[in-house]
């Protein structure tokens, strides 16, 4: 799965398919787009048929590996500092000792495979299943199979995911929820 950035939406048109069509086909992409308002429990989609389609999670599980390793003591808090090892990742925001606040802002992505190596293969699959994420399949290395790994999510599932997130429906402690 891979999530975009896309530009040209205005209060006006934001909750419009049709609009997105129009952005879609303006960057000559092939995709998705998911709004769930969980207020009025209302759906709308552009290109309905990919929404239940399994993709790559890639950044968005950041968000789970972030709940794991708080939930398994990983990381103290979402403000202990993992060190750089000074190796060049080709931009400066990740070039730099991070947390997990300032890593999730920036996608840091050597930080988030120091979380899976702490968190171990076992741990991390026994939270897969528990949380019943996407496929719940790993494959690959720990410190990359949700970026090339078997592991994969549909949109749908994602917002699921989202939903008992923000309504602290997941089985981590609540405090790690917030």
């Amino acid at each position: 799965m891979i999530i975009i950035t896309i530009c040209g939406f205005n209060k006006n048109n934001f909750y419009n398919p049709k609009s997105w069509e129009t952005i879609f086909e303006k960057h000559r992409t092939n995709g998705m787009f998911v709004l769930y308002d969980l207020s009025s429990d209302e759906y709308k989609y552009y290109n309905t048929e990919r929404s239940d389609s399994l993709y790559t999670p890639a950044s968005t599980f950041k968000i789970l590996n972030s709940l794991i390793a708080l939930e398994t003591n990983a990381v103290t808090d979402a403000n202990e500092i993992i060190k750089w090892n000074g190796s060049d990742r080709g931009w400066s925001e990740w070039n730099k000792d991070q947390n997990m606040r300032s890593a999730i802002s920036v996608s840091c992505v050597w930080f988030y495979q120091e979380l899976a190596r702490r968190i171990g293969e076992e741990q991390m699959q026994k939270w897969l299943d528990t949380v019943e994420y996407g496929n719940m399949v790993m494959g690959g290395k720990i410190d990359n199979f949700w970026l090339e790994g078997d592991l994969k999510i549909s949109a749908n599932g994602q917002i699921r995911f989202l939903e008992q997130l923000v309504n602290n429906e997941l089985p981590f402690h609540h405090k790690n929820q917030d």
